[in-house]
């Protein structure tokens, strides 16, 4: 949640510092908080050490005050302890005339980041922030292979060595004896399945526990927007929405799908929206009218791409930009309903997991190389399932670019252990979802869609149209990946013909992550 530069020379002549412009600062040196009506600041100083704090409002507590504070050695002790003990959305900087230490909590809404230069520790929440610490001959191979062979863990390392992103509950150390130096927490302790006792019903507890997620942050509904697609996690959350006491005015905005896939989606939403009511109002956006790497995409322009970036980003950033101009400054997914309702290896009779992708065609020998490696140097388990924090980085920073605060309530840390109780048959196929969409009296295929919605037809067709001619590009221009072994020039020359055919295969179309990684590496 911040974005600074903090130097060891300020912090070594042990000068105060001080709140202006919306920055503190001390010689130098500064730190900028995220600001926005749905998160608070605080300061503090026992004269020795200082800490920055940027957290999640919380319904119904005391605002912080971003003046640094003077307080007793123990007092400063205590108001950190209360503050990893009640919330899990926050970072903090804490400064000594020696040392500056960057942690965080379990949520991480916003991803922090971390770069290094001589004598100078950066951060930011944004990727881009940290373009000039990009060092090109200094590429990650291992994080970029993750991202090319569809392998993506969650970890501290990027597509650059010489950035980090601090996962949660890490900290991070930097000082006068050297490097930045990250030290990762325990693992989280998890939970298996129990039985239900005979005629229990697990879904008015779950809806309580996402009612008390939902009421958790002091959002209002005409300032609120949720990303209502029509599936299960959205839906869900949107139903909570709908009966909190502020929950009227909210607008649902989604991305529309292609063709017979779109048609049944804006079906399946004005009904939701037609049960739901409460003067809440809908906002659509095509995603057939923002195809990556069309000749208006972000991807086509000149100028850098963040590797966080999602391969839906035009659409989703149109979405975006038109919440904003709603004058909407929160925004509510379904992000962690995936994680919350999924089956483990353990429990899967139908041999659903284990699976690994197929090497992709474009890979080159060094990544093919780097695959055996993919799994190592990750973060230790996390409390909140760890594809719902990797999630929460991509879209993080495109939402707190335009003012809008993302809300997760799905990633709930209690939502996610009473999950882990369910039986597996209430999560297989997210029956206990589906129980509570059908137990509103909506039509049976707002719950049961006879269609399967997803984007990748839509990014099937992006790769037809725009993605061959980029890959013919790249082929003609080099690029970097090819140069270092990562792309393979021959699987990506066959890949571009058989679209260019109408031939593609399967798993063709995932290309569009070998293109966005190209984006990151090279301004085109």
């Amino acid at each position: 949640m911040f974005h600074f530069c903090i130097s060891r020379g300020d912090i070594a002549t042990g000068r105060a510092w001080t709140w202006t412009g919306g920055r503190w600062h001390c010689g130098s040196s500064w730190i900028e908080p995220y600001r926005h009506t749905l998160t608070e600041q605080i300061a503090l100083t026992d004269g020795i050490r200082t800490v920055f704090v940027s957290a999640a409002r919380k319904t119904g507590a005391p605002s912080g005050r971003p003046e640094p504070t003077p307080v007793s050695p123990g007092d400063y002790d205590r108001a950190l302890r209360r503050l990893r003990e009640d919330r899990d959305d926050w970072t903090a900087i804490e400064v000594t005339d020696a040392h500056t230490v960057v942690s965080t909590g379990t949520a991480c809404t916003a991803p922090q980041y971390l770069a290094t230069s001589t004598d100078a520790l950066h951060g930011s929440w944004d990727l881009l922030d940290l373009r000039d610490h990009q060092h090109p001959d200094r590429v990650d191979h291992i994080a970029i292979t993750r991202h090319l062979a569809l392998r993506n863990r969650y970890s501290a390392s990027t597509f650059w060595q010489d950035i980090r992103l601090l996962t949660e509950r890490a900290t991070a150390r930097f000082g006068p004896e050297g490097p930045l130096v990250i030290q990762f927490p325990e693992p989280a302790e998890h939970s298996r399945a129990r039985s239900l006792q005979d005629g229990n019903d697990p879904v008015p507890l779950f809806q309580d526990l996402l009612d008390l997620s939902v009421s958790r942050a002091p959002w209002r509904g005409s300032r609120t927007a949720v990303q209502l697609s029509g599936g299960m996690d959205s839906t869900v959350v949107s139903l909570a929405l709908r009966t909190a006491p502020q929950g009227a005015g909210v607008t649902a905005g989604t991305v529309v799908l292609d063709h017979e896939r779109g048609t049944q989606q804006n079906e399946r939403r004005r009904l939701i929206l037609d049960y739901i009511a409460s003067g809440w109002s809908g906002l659509t956006v095509h995603a057939l009218d923002h195809l990556p790497y069309g000749p208006s995409s972000r991807f086509s322009r000149t100028g850098w791409i963040s590797p966080t970036t999602d391969i839906y980003g035009d659409a989703l950033d149109t979405l975006s930009d038109r919440f904003a101009d709603r004058g909407i400054d929160a925004v509510f997914s379904g992000i962690g309903g995936d994680e919350l309702m999924a089956v483990t290896a353990a429990e899967d009779r139908e041999g659903r997991h284990g699976f690994e992708p197929e090497i992709p065609p474009w890979l080159g020998p060094v990544a093919r190389g780097a695959l055996k490696d993919v799994n190592t140097v990750i973060t230790p388990a996390a409390v909140v399932p760890e594809t719902a924090l990797m999630a929460k980085t991509v879209c993080g920073p495109a939402f707190l670019r335009r003012g809008l605060w993302p809300i997760h309530p799905l990633t709930d840390p209690v939502l996610v252990r009473f999950c882990e109780w369910l039986p597996v048959e209430w999560r297989d196929r997210k029956r206990l979802m589906r129980e509570i969409i059908g137990r509103t009296g909506m039509p049976h295929q707002v719950a049961r869609p006879p269609l399967a919605e997803n984007f990748q037809q839509v990014i099937t067709l992006a790769m037809r149209r725009n993605g061959a001619p980029r890959l013919r590009k790249i082929l003609a221009e080099g690029s970097p990946l090819i140069e270092a072994g990562l792309l393979d020039p021959v699987g990506l020359a066959h890949v571009a013909s058989r679209l260019e055919g109408d031939k593609a295969t399967a798993g063709d179309h995932e290309v569009v992550f070998a293109l966005l990684v190209d984006s990151a590496l090279t301004c085109r």
